[in-house]
């Protein structure tokens, strides 16, 4: 079987933001590549959210990119809802 294989290298940008993005992009490659990583990356269930993030919760129940915006937001919903 002919593996392909990839590799990546990342110039020195010299201005400040520049240089902050190929940590990010190294990281999102390392975990959309490794098996055991992808299977805890998520959607956001926040609507219209729609992010991904990694779910790092010991059961994996994390449901929401973070509970501040998004799960605030779904959980207010339902209150108000429920209240009805």
């Amino acid at each position: 079987m002919n593996e392909n294989k990839f590799s990546l290298e990342f110039l020195n940008g010299g201005e400040m933001l520049d240089g902050m993005l190929p940590p990010i992009v190294q990281s999102a490659i390392d975990i959309l590549t490794s098996e055991k990583e992808l299977s805890r990356v998520k959607k956001c269930e926040g609507d219209p959210c729609g992010w991904l993030f990694l779910d790092t919760s010991r059961n994996r129940s994390r449901r929401w990119c973070s509970m501040a915006d998004c799960g605030n937001r779904a959980k207010a919903k339902r209150f108000y809802h429920n209240k009805k």
